[in-house]
């Protein structure tokens, strides 16, 4: 088992391998108490067309962006704080497999993943770190979203 000490420095290291990857136009994201819990390619719905972009989970924020080189460079870093963050699940239509929304107060955007299992890791996830941030800060998730969607709220 990984003791203490080792887990925050390998934590510290990939988080810093993650600021890095956004260049100097990029948020600090080195934080006491911040942990990367996953990462990923997954689709975001664009104005025009899906899009590949990079995901990163930590315990308070999800962070992504657009893709440059995979697994290098990345641009165009958006972070969201999980307090901020509702998901809603999709049911497949024909086109449109393994999808979910996320809302904000200020956005709203669709989601896929490649696989059903992907998804679920994604959302439940997801659904988990920001529970446990609330938890830890006391605090109640906000009510105010933007954007409606046609599925099952995940609060």
């Amino acid at each position: 088992m990984m003791d203490l000490v080792t887990f925050e420095k390998e934590n510290r290291k990939r988080i810093q391998a993650v600021e890095s990857s956004f260049g100097p136009a990029g948020r600090h994201l080195c934080q006491p108490g911040r942990v990367l819990v996953g990462q990923g390619c997954l689709m975001k719905q664009g104005r025009r067309k899906p899009e590949p972009k990079v995901f990163f989970l930590f315990n308070d924020m999800l962070v992504y962006g657009s893709i440059i080189l995979n697994g290098r460079w990345h641009k165009k870093q958006k972070v969201i704080p999980l307090e901020d963050i509702m998901l809603e699940d999709m049911e497949d239509k024909e086109g449109l497999s393994y999808e979910w929304l996320v809302r904000t107060p200020c956005k709203s955007f669709f989601v896929s993943a490649d696989s059903l299992e992907e998804k679920q890791t994604w959302m439940e996830h997801i659904g988990n770190s920001r529970l446990n941030l609330l938890q830890r800060r006391g605090s109640r998730p906000g009510s105010t979203f933007a954007g409606g969607g046609r599925g099952l709220l995940i609060g």
